[in-house]
């Protein structure tokens, strides 16, 4: 799929705000609300205020209002239908995609919404080929998605093997196979554009008890396990490479991967000092 231009948007087929195009947006509403909010906030009985509980995010509305004109009649005409087909009740969820400079970064984003309302009216505007129609979409999910997946890459310090060892019959000098000193440990920095904290799938590979350390929050995960394995921050599981949990294996004190909007650097150790081991960490940025 092609990327959208600047104040561009798109749903179910419909690109919305391009140039030179029939329809055009003039408003969005929505996308830097707040969803509406569920509390769990209990009464007090004969005091003052309440018990607080929990919040929970809604679902999440908006309005796009469009504005449609065009120099002849079958093009109005088009542009019209277009946006009734486009917009048509009853159907699943599809993402409404945009890229709004100041909104999600800069970048591609979407929220997955389906249509409640479409409204217009016929005047003489209209007779002359301009019309202002709103839709009122909604998201049972909140969370806005960027468009692309994110991954870093992050792999341990490997020390180099010394040639040499005993051999019989061995003649002096004698060399012992051993290893050098070892290199500064990489480290992977990113930046966490969501302003919600990211929960990446990360796979393990050629570890040996390995500790993934972020250096600005000073958390780690770690687990006393060799080979390749998958962890599911989001849903706290941790499974080997025929898909066994695992979870049970986490090192006392870890926290689960997870990464705050803002900078982040980080390491990766594990037990063979000789084996480079990697770490991939895979997600898509969020935002409320």
């Amino acid at each position: 799929m092609a990327g959208l231009q600047k104040w561009t948007c798109t749903y179910n087929g419909l690109l919305m705000g391009a140039e030179n195009s029939a329809v055009q947006v003039s408003e969005v509403d929505g996308l830097l609300s707040l969803p509406d909010i569920r509390t769990a906030d209990l009464e007090l009985v004969q005091r003052h205020g309440l018990w607080p509980g929990d919040d929970y995010m809604g679902g999440r509305s908006l309005t796009v209002t469009l504005q449609v004109t065009a120099d002849t009649a079958p093009v109005f005409s088009r542009a019209v239908t277009d946006i009734q087909a486009a917009f048509m009740p009853g159907r699943d969820e599809k993402p409404f995609r945009f890229l709004f400079p100041g909104i999600a970064a800069d970048t591609e984003a979407y929220v997955n919404v389906r249509p409640r309302k479409r409204s217009g009216v016929l005047s003489s505007r209209f007779v002359a080929g301009a019309a202002e129609l709103v839709v009122e979409l909604f998201a049972t999910d909140p969370y806005i998605y960027g468009a692309g997946e994110r991954t870093v890459t992050v792999t341990s310090s490997q020390r180099d093997e010394i040639d040499g060892g005993l051999t019989v019959p061995f003649t002096v000098p004698l060399t012992v196979k051993g290893s050098s000193s070892p290199p500064p440990d990489p480290v992977s920095r990113f930046f966490e554009r969501g302003s919600v904290a990211a929960r990446p799938l990360v796979v393990f590979e050629n570890t040996s008890n390995p500790v993934l350390t972020d250096d600005v929050t000073r958390k780690f995960f770690g687990i006393t396990y060799s080979g390749r394995f998958t962890v599911d921050s989001a849903n706290e599981v941790v499974t080997d490479a025929e898909g066994n949990d695992i979870t049970s294996l986490v090192t006392a004190g870890s926290s689960w991967p997870e990464f705050g909007p803002g900078d982040h650097r980080l390491r990766l150790n594990h037990g063979d000092p000789l084996t480079a081991a990697s770490a991939v960490l895979t997600w898509q940025d969020r935002w409320v």
